[in-house]
This record gives C-alpha cells, sequence and structure tokens, in this order.
C-alpha cells in the first residue's frame, strides 16, 4: 500500500512545528563571557564541550594575556548544569574566589580567570527572545563604529544618539547581570558597547532626543523592574548634532551627563551646543586649566597674553581636539573685556536657517517659530568676546553679515530694519584650510583678511611631548573625582607609551582614554593594560633596522620593518605592516591622498579611514621641504 505523499509532508510538519513548541519551552543556557575588550554570548548545547583560552584552537578566544592559549573546558551535561574544567592553565580558573580544576555549575554562577575575564552559566526564561547580536563591541569597536556613523550622519544631514548606562549604588552591579536585558529591547540597528565593568554605551543610528529618551526611559523602567532583583541606572544622552559633531566628544559628553544623572533624575541630556555664556563671576582664572611644559605652548601662551590686551580679531587655527575654545577664554580671561562675557558658539551646530537668527537676534514672528523676541549672540556679548568656533563652516549669508559686523559694528535682528551697535571683540577659530576653501570660493576672501588680522596656531598633541605627563595627571585627578576612582598615578612604561601614540583626536582624546583607563584600573597606577586597545597596539618606535624588501614585490617599495622589529601577536604586525605601506605609498604620492589611493587600488574613503585609524601624519620634516 503506497503512502500519501500530501499527508505524509502534513505528518512530518506537524511533528516539526510540535517540535518547534516543545524547543520554544526549554530554557536557553548560554556562556556570558566579559573581558576588558568587549563581551560575547556563547550559546550551550548538551554534550558539546567549549574551551575557552587565548588563542587557536580554543572554541572561544581571548587575547588576554593572562589566558592560557587553551584555559578552561565548559560542558553541558543536562539543563541547568555545567561542568567546567581547567586544561592545566598557568594562572588557574576560580568559581567563587576558589581555585579549582573541575566545579559543577547552575545558572547564575561565574568562573573567573585572574580578575580580567569572568565568564556567567546564564539561563534565559522559555518565553525570552533570543538577543539581537551575540557580541557586544569593545571600546575601540564601538568608538570605531561611532566615527563610521558620525560620518554617514552628517553626510545625510541625519541624526545619531549615544546614551552611557550606568549602574548605581553602593555596590553597582556588573553589566553581565543586566546587559541582556538591556539589549533584548534594542533595535536590529543599535549597538552595544563595553564601557566599565558598570557600564554600557549605546549607539542609536536614526535618533534625535526624543526617541532616546524614550528608549532610555524604557530601559531604565525594565531594569528597575527586573527579576530577582531590580538594578539601579542611571543614563546620560548626547545627540548629533545637537550637543556635538565630534565622536570623541559624544562620549565625552554622554559620560559627563551620566555623571551628573541622579536616583531622582535618572536621564541626563548633555549640553547643547547653543551658545554657551561665560563671565569672570562665574568661572575660576582659566590660566590654571592650560597645560604648558612644552617651549611651544609657552611661547603660544606669552603671545596670546599680549594679544589679548588688543582688540584686533584672532583667529585660532589647529586640529580638531587641541583646545581651541580652552585657548579663546584665556585670550578673555586675560584681556581688558573679562568682566563682560564671553559667549562661545559653534557654527558647524546651528542649522543654516538659523543661523542669523543664532548670531543677530530676531523679532517676534520674523519667522515660523519666533513666538518672542530673541537677542543673538553679538547682543548677548555686548563689552565682552565672542568666540565663533568651526567658522569655516558658516554660509555664504552668514558670512557677508558677520564681515559688516566686524567693518561697522553695527548689525539689525532678522525681521528688523533698526540697527544696533555693540562693541564686541570676535575671536574665531578653524580645522580647516580657509586658503584653500578661498581659492575654492567657499569662503570670502575679504572676511578672511579681517578675522586673521593675528592668527595663533596651536600644535596638535603629538608635537607636545612634554604636556603629556602633566596633563595625564590632571585628567587622572578630574577622573577619580568625577567617577570615585583611587588611582594614585601612572606607570612609567604607560607614560611613555602615551608620549609615542600619535594622538589624532588631539586633547580631547587623550582626555576620554585616561578617564577610560581610571575607570577600569585593577590597581593603584595605570598601567600599560589599562590604556586603550589602539594606544596598546602602537609600539614605541624601534631603533633603526635594515631596510628589506619583500620577495617578488616592486624593487622600489622597500618596507622599513625587520621582523626582530615586529613585535606583538600576528594582528599588531599585520597593521604595522599596513601603516608602513600607507606612508609609503603616500609619500610616493607627496601626500595627495586621491593619487595613493589610486596607486593602492583603494577607494579614497578607504585610504582616509585608514589613516586616521593608523594616525598617519606627514612629517614636519617634509612639509618644511615643500
Amino acid at each position: 500500500m503506497s503512502r500519501d505523499p500530501v499527508r505524509t509532508l502534513q505528518v512530518t510538519k506537524t511533528s516539526m512545528d510540535s517540535e518547534r513548541v516543545r524547543d520554544r519551552r526549554l530554557p536557553r543556557f548560554s556562556l556570558l563571557v566579559y573581558h576588558r575588550e568587549g563581551a560575547q554570548i556563547v550559546p550551550l548545547v548538551i554534550g558539546s564541550p567549549l574551551v575557552l583560552g587565548r588563542a587557536s584552537p580554543s572554541d572561544v578566544a581571548i587575547n588576554d594575556v593572562n589566558l592560557s592559549r587553551q584555559h578552561a573546558r565548559f560542558t553541558l551535561v543536562e539543563e541547568g548544569e555545567l561542568i567546567v574544567e581547567d586544561l592545566g592553565s598557568t594562572n588557574g580558573t576560580f568559581v567563587e574566589g576558589t581555585t579549582i580544576e573541575r566545579a559543577l555549575l547552575h545558572p547564575g554562577q561565574e568562573v573567573s580567570f585572574s580578575g580580567t575575564v569572568t565568564v556567567t552559566f546564564h539561563a534565559s526564561a522559555a518565553d525570552q527572545a533570543p538577543p539581537s547580536s551575540t557580541d557586544f563591541a569593545g571600546h575601540e569597536k564601538f568608538r570605531a563604529a561611532l566615527e563610521s556613523e558620525v560620518v554617514r550622519a552628517r553626510f545625510f544631514g541625519r541624526r545619531l544618539a549615544v546614551i552611557l548606562l550606568r549602574a548605581v549604588g553602593p555596590s553597582p552591579a556588573h553589566v553581565r547581570f543586566w546587559a541582556p536585558g538591556v539589549q533584548a529591547l534594542l533595535r536590529p540597528v543599535d549597538r552595544l558597547g563595553l564601557y566599565s565593568d558598570d557600564s554600557l554605551h549605546l549607539l542609536m543610528p536614526e535618533a534625535g532626543t526624543t526617541q532616546a529618551t524614550e528608549m532610555a526611559t524604557s530601559l531604565l523602567g525594565e531594569l528597575a523592574s527586573a527579576k530577582p532583583q531590580s538594578i539601579a541606572v542611571t543614563c546620560g544622552i548626547a545627540v548629533f548634532p545637537d550637543t556635538s559633531a565630534h565622536a570623541e566628544e559624544l562620549l565625552g559628553e554622554s559620560r559627563a551627563a551620566a555623571q551628573r544623572a541622579s536616583s531622582t533624575a535618572p536621564v541626563q541630556l548633555a549640553r547643547g551646543q547653543e551658545p554657551r555664556t561665560f563671565v569672570r563671576s562665574d568661572e575660576a582664572k582659566i590660566e590654571s586649566t592650560i597645560v604648558a611644559e612644552s617651549g611651544a605652548m609657552q611661547q603660544l601662551l606669552r603671545t596670546a597674553a599680549r594679544v589679548a590686551r588688543g582688540n584686533l580679531p584672532v583667529l585660532l587655527v589647529g586640529e580638531t581636539g587641541t583646545g581651541k575654545e580652552v585657548l579663546s577664554r584665556y585670550i578673555h580671561d586675560e584681556s581688558p573685556r573679562s568682566t563682560k562675557p564671553l559667549v562661545c558658539v559653534n557654527c558647524a551646530a546651528i542649522p543654516q536657517q538659523l543661523v542669523e537668527s543664532t548670531l543677530f537676534g530676531h523679532e517676534r514672528g520674523s519667522f515660523t517659530g519666533a513666538n518672542t523676541q530673541q537677542k543673538g549672540v553679538f547682543e548677548a556679548a555686548d563689552g565682552g568676546t565672542v568666540f565663533l568656533d568651526e567658522i569655516g563652516e558658516l554660509p555664504a549669508a552668514a558670512q557677508a553679515a558677520l564681515l559688516r559686523v566686524l567693518e561697522t559694528k553695527r548689525f539689525a535682528r532678522v525681521g528688523s530694519t533698526k540697527e544696533i551697535t555693540v562693541d564686541v571683540r570676535v575671536v574665531a577659530a578653524t580645522h580647516r584650510d580657509l586658503e584653500g576653501m578661498v581659492e575654492a570660493g567657499l569662503f570670502r576672501q575679504d572676511l578672511l583678511y579681517r578675522l586673521n588680522a593675528i592668527t595663533l596656531p596651536i600644535l596638535p598633541l603629538r608635537e607636545r611631548g612634554d604636556d603629556i605627563p602633566v596633563l595625564a595627571q590632571r585628567f587622572l585627578e578630574q577622573a577619580n573625582e568625577a567617577n570615585g576612582g583611587r588611582v594614585r598615578g601612572i606607570d612609567p612604561g604607560a607614560i611613555e607609551l602615551l608620549r609615542s601614540y600619535s594622538w589624532p583626536g588631539n586633547v580631547r582624546e587623550f582626555k576620554n582614554s585616561i578617564e577610560r583607563a581610571v575607570v577600569i584600573a585593577q590597581g593603584e597606577s595605570l598601567t600599560v593594560d589599562d590604556l586603550p586597545e589602539r594606544v596598546r597596539a602602537f609600539s614605541l618606535t624601534p631603533p633603526p633596522m635594515p631596510r628589506i624588501e619583500l620577495e617578488g614585490s616592486d624593487p622600489n617599495l622597500a618596507l622599513g620593518l625587520s621582523m626582530a622589529s615586529l613585535s606583538g601577536d600576528f594582528r599588531t604586525r599585520m597593521e604595522r605592516l599596513e601603516a608602513e605601506l600607507l606612508t609609503h605609498a603616500l609619500r610616493d604620492a607627496g601626500w595627495n591622498q586621491t593619487v595613493a589611493a589610486r596607486q593602492l587600488s583603494m577607494p579614497l574613503r578607504t585610504l582616509v579611514y585608514k589613516i586616521k585609524m593608523h594616525g598617519i601624519r606627514r612629517p614636519d620634516s617634509e612639509l618644511r621641504r615643500r
């Protein structure tokens, strides 16, 4: 008797559906693996062992010097029972603080490896959806993802939010107890990053202040009602471009906002980029916040002090994060105008249609939303100083209006014909090549001539090595105060590594790195292991080595590296080789990135990203030869 194929198919489908129902009722078991550079959720299957160690052939490989190559094995023997076995490791395997060779674990128990790696045996509820991702980005990966997202958001004119979630209380809960609950509530495009043992960063593309606040409030509510134990968490929110247009500043401002949060106000927004006003009565003398151990910075401050006594406009030129606003406040504070307001505004953060209203004010009813009369930046700073950051981002119409104010000291509010006279000194700043923008027709030449009556260039941090130890100690003290840390100093080896790194984000990046190092530090001194991965991967400049050529390669391509100089793991060696190859191509192309990208058969955008990632800069000696 033949089988009915349709009936057979239906029976098979019914059996499969029943199996799925049965599977949904079973709890899901996994390992939650936390280490300094990230976290992973590793699913467990009954009878299938998992080996954790430093490198292959471990199933879960974590690049941590405290781990042995194959450190421990985990085997789920039945539902709710996990056997962990030490594989003859050097530093041991610990359960509840006791060294073990073999132990039986139940859900919720932890295994630690020399204090730097922690594994939790986790059981999800039968009806709980699996997390959208099994990998929490380490801080460096999260930072790189944020930088890429900022570029995308800027190009398309979109928003994004950065949220720092921070457990609070006498004994803040480790993120391993609440991160899975957070992850289950996220959108597929959101991304988590591990900041410290009790803090997570969350990246939300396409989210403004309202959506980010709603998400944060929802997350905190879920954690507060979590079972079996409520988790107290506060958060800080920074939004691009409202808070800042730079990734490093978004990270820093989200942390600062989280530090201001409390149990009564657990959600805090970072400062926006609306004009900020400073006066001597509200602020301590700015001189104490400027570090000038290097000869170049000492000379800059002496020049700035002389310039401060006059009234000519000043143009500050320097890379992003070098401290242009700090220097503008120093100039104002040392000037006869110091008792009057200093008003700071970031031109890049103002919507184009609101630039003139922000700078010069508006009358009621002059445009949709103008419900009241509003003073502008210049009117608010009468008698004092206006600091215009990112001056190169001003649209053409605003450039013309600014030029007229500089020439006549008069302007009219938007929607008014009545002119207002003000006595204001302008200090402008930019990281862009304004002369190049003039040639390209993007910036008015007559405005540039007005602004650069006095030009003060600020050196990047990589050229101010003597300032780094003092800056590091100052930022360490500030981080201790903000985070309740007890780090007293910095090891000499760590200082040397800090001095050798190129710091493409300059002082802003440096400050963020020291703060995180203080947060994750295990001892009373910052060590090399506490520094960011990108800094640790940047070896100290080796002594001159014989140049070698790659066999079969272009004889003109000589890489200035020997195998002896390629210290570190395979990944670090490959990164150094890549940096050397890119530098060679750039030098050969006269540092023209478009030509170098063509020679490397590489998209220009990729080359620009890798130049920034490796911190490649054109040597001063080659600039002087130009």
